[in-house]
């Protein structure tokens, strides 16, 4: 076995699709879901991981789900915080819930995998931590701007834990997809004019995105990165 891996939203979409890879590399595969427990079971029987369910807004939830994985399949040595959602509402219509819960799940999901499980990989020195942010990140987007504004935060706490954690020899990394056809792909997107915009001129697949994802999470020389494919939607 290559290790323990712990993935967040691994029940659909990027997650699902990281987790499968993850096992076929032969790893130990833990995903965590919150209301997806039939999509999470069938992923961990098809791939014989086991699924958790814990909500990444509460440090609580998350740190008995960090030491459940590692009870039950030993120490974590690849996590990658996946879990999000959004909504598609102009900024004037935004709930004041609406800017808490983005906050709290994305990038406050992000931060509570990095509080649990980066002590633990610290004092074995050893780990990697991907966060999985957006390339709207980059652009900004109208009608997204809590989602926006979390994945964007997520670049910094992702730069900055990398530096502490780095001599500690535990790499911390962000990979910002573009438009990928999982279930978050609206039909705002999914036009031609916006498919033709992409340099590339479709869309990516979670198989893609996962592969992109596995290995940074595996190269051992990379930490503080931000990884973004995305087609051609961002080119610097």
């Amino acid at each position: 076995m290559a290790g323990t891996a712990l993935v967040t939203g691994g029940a659909s979409g990027m997650g699902r699709a990281t987790a499968y890879l993850l096992a076929a590399r032969g790893y130990q595969v833990a995903i965590d879901h919150l209301d997806r427990e039939a999509d999470a079971k069938q992923v961990a029987a098809d791939i014989g991981g086991i699924a958790y369910e814990a909500d990444v807004a509460d440090i609580d939830a998350v740190e008995a789900l960090v030491a459940a994985v590692e009870s039950d399949l030993g120490p974590i040595d690849i996590a990658v915080a996946c879990a999000g959602f959004d909504v598609d509402v102009a900024l004037e219509e935004v709930t004041e819930e609406l800017w808490h819960r983005s906050l709290a799940v994305i990038l406050g999901g992000c931060a509570n995998v990095i509080a649990t499980v980066g002590p633990r990989m610290r004092a074995r020195r050893s780990g990697s931590i991907v966060g999985i942010s957006s390339e709207l990140a980059l652009l900004g987007d109208e009608h997204h701007v809590p989602y926006v504004t979390a994945k964007a935060a997520m670049i910094g706490l992702v730069r900055s834990v990398a530096r502490e954690y780095g001599p500690d020899q535990v790499r911390v990394n962000i990979v910002c997809p573009g438009p990928t056809d999982t279930d978050m792909l609206t039909e705002r997107w999914r036009g031609e004019d916006y498919r033709h915009s992409i340099a590339l001129d479709r869309f990516g697949t979670p198989d893609e995105l996962a592969r992109v994802i596995v290995d940074v999470a595996e190269w051992t020389w990379l930490t503080g990165q931000v990884i973004s494919p995305n087609g051609g939607v961002v080119i610097q």
